[in-house]
């Protein structure tokens, strides 16, 4: 203690230090956590796009080479 009855460690501020080293190191694997998901599930705008465009081209196509069904032909005969 010194003079004035007070510590000369300031453990509140040795809290506040601590409090803001623990906060950083949460914030970094966080961001280390996002940038591994992007990586892994992430596309980019420009491959969603294609991506879409292609699938819009292969239903178009499947769209156009469908065969349209018709109807069971009835029988005309009267006496069924």
């Amino acid at each position: 203690m010194d003079s004035k009855g007070k510590n000369i460690v300031d453990f509140g501020e040795a809290r506040k230090n601590l409090t803001k080293k623990k906060k950083a190191g949460k914030r970094a694997a966080k961001e280390k956590q996002a940038a591994e998901n992007r990586i892994k599930f992430g596309r980019t705008k420009a491959e969603k796009n294609s991506a879409k465009q292609s699938k819009d081209r292969q239903d178009q196509l499947h769209e156009a080479t469908k065969r349209e069904s018709t109807p069971p032909p009835t029988s005309q005969d009267p006496k069924e």
